[in-house]
């Protein structure tokens, strides 16, 4: 997986990472890396999206939100959800080590060259999910084609979701 972060004019900065940590205000965290097992050929290339650090052995159940067919919300289960939540960027090199990243927005590309932008819910309810990439308002609706695909997600545990961009032809 590459990862780029984008800055305020929507340019991509690239990164080297094996992965990409989500630490919310609350002391929660997020991970997103490949698999290291090969999926069936019908599941399409995606992200595994644990509730923790995949290395820990405390996981965190997820709770799933979508907000439309190429956008999900991700984030650990609160039981207060009153406060909203932020969220810190970091990609974990090969030696596990974190780097913060100041960007908000960061964009995954896959093997296959699709693409996931992941970046704070404008609500703070979580980490926001795009396939493809984030719709921009007032874009025209065959470029907002282009840009954007559907999330699939396959459920793998309580702690952990497989996660997909794909077109429907």
């Amino acid at each position: 997986m590459k990862i780029f972060a984008v800055d305020q004019n929507g340019d991509l900065t690239p990164y080297a990472g094996q992965s990409l940590v989500i630490k919310f205000n609350d002391g929660k965290i997020l991970e997103l890396n490949e698999s290291p097992e090969p999926f069936p050929a019908s599941i399409p290339e995606g992200l595994m999206v644990w509730g923790g650090r995949v290395a820990d052995l405390q996981h965190l159940q997820l709770n799933i939100t979508p907000v439309a067919s190429n956008g999900i919300i991700i984030a650990p289960c609160r039981k207060e959800i009153a406060t909203p939540i932020e969220v810190t960027i970091f990609i974990s090199d090969e030696n596990a080590d974190l780097h913060s990243i100041q960007e908000k927005n960061v964009v995954i590309e896959l093997k296959n060259g699709k693409t996931l932008e992941v970046l704070e819910d404008y609500a703070q309810k979580g980490l926001l999910v795009w396939g493809g990439r984030e719709p921009i308002p007032g874009l025209p609706i065959e470029k907002a084609k282009e840009r954007t695909e559907s999330v699939g997600i396959y459920p793998m545990g309580g702690n952990v979701i497989y996660v997909f961009p794909f077109k429907v032809e």
